[in-house]
């Protein structure tokens, strides 16, 4: 199994348009399957023009932009709002008149990285793809997937690493599925790891929750493509990989409290956590109390 390039967003043609129209970036990250994403803030009214980019954009909007339009020569579309999806193919051409404040998120992903991803699901290689130009649809899924579970993440953590890049997949095989011609449906995965592969990547994981666990990695272990992997765990676990590792880093976190010598930012560390802040963050959420009212109640 290969790994692509991973590309930066500061380096995408699309980043260099937006930049020249005064948008703002808010936030960005590069994931470990090779796309990458960025959150976009907007005010100034102006016109902005893609012109055969190179690389795949989607675009979710999260706030704003209802009075977005995309300009043709004999016509003008109009649509924008929370929630809408824009897909813009590698060749994609447009011309787009924005008035009025908007944020909306971007996934960008090569053509390499859309083959790779669907031969690694079709175990065989796909040489024609062509994502559909989309503008302005209603996909409650693409939506709900980017605003409940991208946006909360810690995009710079790399505890929250592989939640992204497994996130990132997800969307790119719902693109391949419903925006892309010359597709097949996608297969349905018979069963779950077989006893021997779930014990040896649940070992894995349990003595490396220190380190910023991917999918690559796991499905390594596994000898499996990491879309596969990521289907056939979740129907041995019971959850996501991304899910399993959030939840064993806590748990030992939870058992590290218990030694007062160590410090809080110590345990983050052991437990995957880049920061004390988005360790204790995580912590509250999925027991209730932060680590010091654990460690004092205990």
């Amino acid at each position: 199994m290969s790994k692509e390039t991973s590309q930066c967003p500061l380096s995408l043609p699309v980043y260099h348009c937006l930049s020249a129209a005064n948008a703002n970036l808010e936030n960005h990250t590069e994931l470990s399957n090779g796309a990458s994403a960025a959150i976009w803030q907007r005010e100034v009214t102006d016109l902005t023009r893609y012109q055969h980019p190179g690389h795949h954009t989607l675009s979710c909007y999260l706030d704003g932009g209802y009075d977005i339009r995309r300009l043709y020569q004999q016509r003008t579309i109009s649509g924008g709002g929370p929630g809408r999806i824009c897909l813009m193919p590698g060749d994609h051409e447009s011309d787009w008149d924005v008035n009025g404040p908007i944020r909306f998120m971007h996934l960008y992903f090569s053509e390499e990285h859309l083959k790779a991803l669907a031969g690694r699901i079709q175990d065989k290689g796909s040489d024609i793809l062509q994502l559909q130009d989309l503008t302005f649809i209603d996909d409650p899924w693409i939506s709900t997937l980017c605003q409940r579970l991208i946006m909360p993440l810690n995009w710079q953590d790399r505890a929250d690493q592989l939640a992204l890049s497994s996130a990132s997949d997800m969307l790119m095989a719902h693109l391949l599925k419903h925006y892309c011609s010359d597709y097949h449906t996608l297969p349905d995965v018979p069963g779950g790891l077989s006893p021997y592969t779930q014990r040896q990547v649940l070992d894995y994981i349990e003595h490396h929750l220190d380190q910023a666990l991917t999918l690559l990695q796991l499905a390594e272990v596994a000898h499996l493509s990491e879309y596969h992997f990521a289907r056939m765990f979740k129907r041995s676990v019971g959850m996501a990989p991304h899910q399993y590792v959030t939840q064993r880093r806590l748990n030992l976190a939870s058992r590290l409290l218990l030694n007062p010598e160590l410090t809080l930012a110590e345990i983050a560390l052991r437990c995957g956590f880049s920061s004390q802040s988005h360790f204790s963050n995580r912590f509250k959420a999925f027991y209730g109390v932060t680590p010091a009212g654990y460690r004092k109640a205990h």
